[in-house]
């Protein structure tokens, strides 16, 4: 089992810090005058991996009946269709014709799913290791067409996709155990993070505990800011936690994988904008140019503390929120930095901070020509004039409460945002009269 461990690209690079930290200490306790019996007592919580078969996976995947909704995931707008995610479960598909009553139509069973991208009427979306690909050119008679196996070796799964070597088990969820406490001496303290067996140990007071837990016009659909999958022209591009990939979809059933960037650890985010991406990650937002869309170039990158870091961008800035706090399954440092950042990329070779604006709590954002909208998380929807970026702070036009906001899309006048409630659908073509248009409980997804 511990050869599982060191085979993650996300534990290599958490056992180099924490064979840092404790190389500091062993250094610390060598100094004269310290005792070389220091102990320490840490309270960890334990956890039984349970793993499945990707054959037994790849078999669950079908088109069902409307399901009822159980976790808040990643929205993608289509023509007049909503795509909803349920991470880890699969796709709720909705009419949006009548945008003061969205219908169910179907919800794609996908285990292992967390991002979506449509073009074409082809949907493109990730299950585990594997590239899934739709038609759903007839939204109402989805089908599954192609499956291109081990596409992502380390995609998007919290538990970090760790695979049983020499059979294709794959960790799908964990079960809490008990909470201990472990005495060691100092130099020997066994980090966040071990298994002991078949049993994971995890810190009980890190931030990695909190993540454990849970006919469309033929162009290229929108996603939101918490997207990972984005389409530009004939590429689909999707970033890990470390690497972007590009994949030619000029064919569209049958993906090809053309080349893999290494981005280093912490990668969340991707936006695209005219020929560039704009991948946020928890410690600054990297540029990479797609001049040649089969190797992507980078061009700079603007670095911030550890957070989480969703970003979208126009001609002259890219704007960033950054939030610190364990939320909605996801790791964001420990810095408590809650702010909306804006970054002068005019020069995509040389992006330049230029302004930082405290929020209470960020998350997802979206932007509409001179407009900025802001989610709060409980907090609810903040919305900016920034046609004087130095005085954002200045210019809030709306700050709309009552209910929890996580992510957003604005597109046509109408912004589709998502929370814990469920999804919200606003009128916003007169900023001065925001308007409801229709919520879908999240019971109903």
């Amino acid at each position: 089992m511990n050869d599982l461990l060191k085979a993650n690209p996300f534990f290599k690079t958490l056992t180099i810090y924490i064979g840092v930290i404790i190389g500091g200490l062993v250094l610390l306790f060598l100094l004269p005058g310290c005792s070389d019996t220091c102990k320490t007592t840490t309270t960890y919580i334990t956890y039984n991996p349970i793993y499945a078969s990707m054959s037994s996976l790849r078999s669950q995947v079908e088109i069902l009946p409307p399901q009822p909704g159980e976790t808040q995931g990643k929205i993608y707008v289509y023509g007049n269709y909503l795509l909803l995610g349920d991470p880890g479960k699969g796709i709720h598909v909705f009419n949006n014709t009548d945008k003061t009553n969205p219908v169910a139509v179907s919800f794609i069973n996908i285990p292992g799913n967390v991002d979506m991208a449509v073009r074409g009427g082809k949907l493109y979306a990730d299950s585990y290791f594997d590239l899934l690909v739709f038609d759903m050119l007839d939204p109402t008679n989805i089908n599954l067409v192609n499956r291109v196996e081990n596409a992502f070796p380390t995609y998007a799964n919290q538990f970090g996709n760790w695979s049983s070597s020499g059979t294709d088990q794959v960790l799908i969820e964990v079960q809490e155990l008990d909470v201990v406490e472990i005495s060691s001496n100092c130099a020997s303290n066994k980090g966040v993070m071990y298994f002991e067996g078949d049993v994971l140990f995890m810190e009980k007071n890190s931030s990695f505990a909190n993540t454990m837990g849970q006919i469309p016009n033929p162009t290229v659909g929108v996603g939101g800011s918490m997207a990972r999958f984005t389409i530009v022209n004939n590429y689909l591009y999707t970033v890990d936690e470390n690497a972007l990939h590009a994949f030619d979809i000029s064919s569209p059933e049958n993906p090809v994988n053309k080349s893999k960037v290494d981005l280093g650890w912490g990668i969340e985010t991707i936006f695209p904008f005219k020929n560039n991406l704009f991948i946020g990650s928890t410690t600054g937002m990297h540029i990479y140019s797609i001049d040649n869309p089969v190797e992507p170039q980078f061009m700079s990158m603007s670095v911030h503390v550890t957070t989480c870091d969703p970003v979208v961008a126009n001609d002259q800035y890219a704007f960033v929120t950054l939030r610190s706090e364990n939320n909605n399954g996801g790791w964001c440092g420990d810095t408590f930095t809650n702010q909306l950042e804006v970054i002068d990329i005019a020069d995509v070779t040389n992006s330049k901070l230029l302004h930082q604006f405290n929020m209470i709590s960020p998350h997802g954002l979206g932007i509409d020509g001179n407009t900025l909208f802001v989610t709060e998380g409980d907090d609810g929807l903040k919305i900016f004039d920034i046609t004087d970026v130095a005085k954002i702070d200045e210019n809030l036009l709306q700050h709309i409460t009552g209910f929890n906001a996580f992510d957003v899309i604005p597109i046509n006048g109408t912004l589709i945002l998502t929370g814990n409630d469920g999804l919200y659908q606003f009128d916003y073509t007169n900023l001065d009269e925001i308007k409801l248009l229709s919520l879908i409980p999240a019971t109903q997804w």
